[in-house]
């Protein structure tokens, strides 16, 4: 529910290129340009694969370094091939996952480090389920946005009091705060998605159950985490003032 993927989604595509992987990154750009995506091209304004020694030239280093992540901010979603280690691969990845940006790991071959695993939200073997995970994205609305869990067990908790949805039986508008609590696992629901996520309530007829309802099995379906809990407090109406809570535990 944040932010609109363009129909013509714009594809960047991440790899090893000093450690013999360029020729991967261009045969997986072509596959995806025959597709109907747009490729944001690293190469297109400079390719510094030939050079094999950057010690000593760290004006040239930043400028790589600062063009590459820019593409990677220009781009809807970045693809990350995982089957050959690649230092910049992996920072281009992890910053934009961290940016809420989906993140697919590419692995038609054996993985042999858990971190582009764990960085990626989603994971592909083939380019037939490269291409099935890219349609599943195009022009969808986004959900509730999360980014890797670097900070390991704890406990967050969530506040929002501008919440609003129309009561279906009176037409009436319903205000409520809303509050969630859980425990993460490997993913953390990005904070500046929620307010976008809970504003598309706004204008809905809908029951305070099924608002708890709703919430709850949204943040379950994106984030996967240990336990949730959903409670919504709403104004007094008709002498009533309703509290609906909502607990999901992993297993349970």
């Amino acid at each position: 529910m944040v932010g609109l993927l363009g129909d013509e989604l714009k594809v960047f595509v991440c790899g090893s290129v000093g450690y013999g992987g360029k020729g991967e990154i261009l045969r997986l750009q072509e596959v995806l340009r025959e597709a109907g995506y747009s490729v944001v091209d690293q190469f297109e304004e400079a390719d510094y694969s030939n050079i094999s020694d950057f010690r000593g030239d760290e004006e040239l280093c930043r400028r790589i370094a600062l063009m590459d992540l820019e593409k990677c901010r220009d781009a809807d979603v970045v693809v990350l091939i995982a089957t050959r280690p690649s230092f910049g691969a992996t920072v281009e990845a992890l910053l934009s996952s961290l940016r809420g940006k989906p993140v697919i790991a590419y692995c038609p071959g054996e993985v042999r480090s858990p971190w582009p695993l764990y960085i990626a939200r989603y994971t592909a073997r083939t380019v037939e389920e490269l291409i099935l995970l890219l349609e599943s994205l195009r022009g969808k609305r986004a959900g509730l946005r999360t980014i890797p869990n670097m900070q390991g067990e704890h406990e967050a908790t969530f506040t929002y009091g501008d919440f609003s949805c129309i009561c279906p039986v009176t037409g009436m508008l319903d205000r409520a705060t809303i509050k969630v609590r859980y425990s993460p696992r490997s993913r953390l629901i990005e904070y500046e998605s929620l307010k976008d996520y809970f504003e598309t309530f706004r204008g809905k007829p809908m029951h305070h159950e099924e608002v708890v309802a709703t919430i709850l099995r949204d943040i379950v379906r994106a984030a996967e985490p240990e336990l949730v809990e959903v409670e919504a407090v709403f104004e007094e109406r008709s002498g009533v003032k309703a509290r609906v809570a909502k607990t999901w535990r992993k297993g349970a």
